[in-house]
């Protein structure tokens, strides 16, 4: 059984999801169907140039409440004039199966409406499946545009190219490869956002996500959204007090079930 649910967290799961399992954007994101091009710089390294706040957070994602399918991740934002930059330690699996990454990203206002990110990830493989550990560096390039007030429009290319350290046993592209995709936020109104994902990558030719998220009362916002491949809701709630944003977020699979996360942020 053990093998066999290993096989299963190798080669079945990553394809069910056409996405890197270290590569979540964040609980703020999930809960509005993971449209996280424009809004999450652990998606768009471009992102954290538009932040106003420095910050420390983590998240934490647990698919189907499986404790061996849970995504920790914890990420330092540092926005500055001149070069903004973080890092992203994140870690998924479990002691038999896990996948550990570190990320640099870093991003630059252009102009006043163009601004400009690069990251770069190390990512490993620790399995009891293979004596060594398969490593590998990549890269992701991302753009945002404000063509007008209230809209945000943005453009990513995640790990490509991906370079693998050493020859392993194990082909890397079985649990990462390249992804492109292109993305959208505008502010209807003062108290309602809209945000939406195209994504072209080596497992679908094409995947979309859409989601809102209405600020319900002063610091207390309510979210939703739905992806597509296969078609899952997403729920989400956030609260912010004082420096401090709590985010939770659930996501409904027809067969497998619900999953849940939550984040929690601190700006300074």
């Amino acid at each position: 059984m053990k093998q066999l649910f290993l096989c299963l967290l190798l080669g079945i799961f990553p394809c069910l999801h056409a996405v890197n399992n270290l590569r979540l954007p964040g609980v703020r994101c999930m809960g509005m169907g993971e449209c996280g091009v424009v809004q999450s710089a652990l998606f768009n390294p471009a992102v954290v140039a538009l932040d106003s706040y420095k910050s420390f957070d983590i998240n934490y994602f647990n698919y189907y409440g499986l404790k061996e399918l849970g995504t920790v991740g914890m990420s330092v934002s540092y926005p500055n004039n001149l070069l903004s930059a973080g890092v992203n330690i994140s870690s998924f699996g479990y002691d038999r199966y896990r996948e550990s990454m570190f990320r640099v990203f870093l991003g630059k206002s252009l102009t006043e409406k163009w601004t400009a990110g690069i990251s770069i990830q190390y990512t490993f493989l620790q399995t009891e499946l293979v004596e060594e550990k398969p490593q590998y560096l990549s890269a992701d390039v991302g753009i945002l545009f404000i063509p007008v007030e209230k809209l945000l429009i943005g453009m990513l290319i995640q790990d490509f190219p991906t370079v693998s350290i050493q020859k392993k046993e194990i082909d890397i592209e079985s649990f990462i490869s390249y992804s492109l995709q292109i993305g959208f936020q505008w502010e209807v109104i003062n108290n309602l956002l809209i945000a939406g994902n195209a994504e072209t990558n080596k497992q679908t030719v094409l995947t979309g996500c859409i989601g809102m998220e209405y600020q319900l009362l002063t610091h207390f916002y309510v979210r939703t959204g739905i992806k597509t491949t296969p078609l899952l809701p997403t729920l989400g709630i956030g609260y912010r007090l004082s420096g401090f944003i709590v985010d939770v977020a659930a996501l409904y699979h027809p067969v497998l079930g619900i999953s849940i996360g939550i984040g929690l942020k601190y700006c300074f």
